[in-house]
């Protein structure tokens, strides 16, 4: 394995309902429910997938196994930490709904100190387990707010440019956030959310070139902004510089996002169904490989299978995909 590059996952792998032994694809208000009545039981058998699966860094997820979820579990950064101790686990990341509590404070100012709070309070906790990086989503690409796109939306709704001043707004709360966090040492990295206003090469390069490179990063996921049309090799190349964390998923290639119905968490339900295990999707890996060797960068590379239904063996598939076609690459 490359000194370099180190692997992990985020815990959303874990969030099939199925791979516990309860009623397979439950949706998630159900999951949810199951997880809070044991979450112990839950958040301890994840840190233990991840660790079976031959992983060393823990991204914490979406809700419900999220940063907060993590404190009131183990009841305190150092219980959490122990956690992670026990078993050879460094916490990577972590992910923050910068949907809802970012689009909520463009759409109504007053909500802006609790936005700030959260990612205050996310990133004081991530400072006392030595990680350094809050991972967070962001604002929906048709009708560009924070409720997801209606089943009235076009492809054209999905294929015309985002305003500039769509970008300057969602730049501006990012470049504020981003002030605070920064002060216990934690940057924002943007994930390339599929369907969002920063999925595609030109959105990206808006974005990264209206934030502070000292406080706001990018974590790209490959599967994504493949599924939304672009080319994340490409990203790869052109801003490899604010990219400390990426996610390594696979795509079976793009998807026009209009295709999708019903809500949230419906909608991510059917983007589920294009990802793939990584190196069996459509993503050129090896030119991949090429371009962080040939930087030499350093950095987390987070595995993320969503719910999936073996997380442990999926992990697995893909680490060793990486060791025997990727790794060699790099040396």
């Amino acid at each position: 394995m490359p000194e370099n590059i180190r692997f992990g996952t985020n815990i959303i792998g874990f969030y099939e309902s199925g791979w516990w032994g309860l009623e397979p694809g439950m949706n998630h208000p159900r999951w949810s429910e199951a997880f809070w009545q044991n979450p112990r039981h839950y958040f301890d058998g994840m840190l233990d997938g991840v660790r079976d699966a031959g992983l060393e860094g823990v991204e914490l997820a979406p809700d419900p196994a999220g940063w907060e979820a993590a404190l009131r579990v183990y009841g305190s950064p150092r219980g959490f930490q122990d956690a992670l101790d026990e078993r050879g686990l460094v916490l990577s990341s972590s992910y923050a709904h910068g949907r809802q509590l970012i689009g909520d404070a463009i759409a109504d100012p007053a909500l802006i100190p609790r936005a700030d709070d959260a990612f205050r309070r996310h990133a004081e906790f991530l400072a006392e387990l030595g990680a350094a990086t809050i991972v967070t989503g962001n604002l929906p690409r048709s009708r560009f707010g924070n409720e997801s796109p209606d089943d009235t939306a076009t492809e054209e709704d999905f294929t015309r440019p985002v305003d500039r001043d769509v970008h300057e707004r969602f730049a501006e709360h990012l470049n504020r956030l981003g002030a605070i966090t920064i002060q216990h040492g934690v940057k924002i990295a943007v994930h390339t959310d599929a369907y969002s206003i920063c999925a595609r090469n030109e959105d990206i390069a808006t974005v990264l070139s209206l934030t502070d490179p000292d406080s706001i990063a990018l974590c790209l996921d490959a599967g994504h902004t493949t599924l939304d049309g672009g080319d994340a090799v490409a990203v790869l190349r052109d801003h490899l510089d604010r990219i400390p964390t990426m996610h390594w998923k696979d795509c079976i290639g793009p998807k026009s996002g209009h295709l999708q119905r019903g809500d949230q968490k419906q909608r991510h339900e059917q983007t589920l169904r294009s990802f793939r295990i990584l190196g069996s999707g459509i993503v050129d890996w090896e030119e991949w490989m090429r371009i962080l060797r040939d930087h030499r960068w350093r950095g987390w590379a987070t595995e993320e299978i969503d719910n999936s239904p073996d997380p442990v063996e999926e992990l697995r598939a893909g680490l060793a995909y990486f060791r025997e076609h990727l790794a060699p690459i790099y040396r």
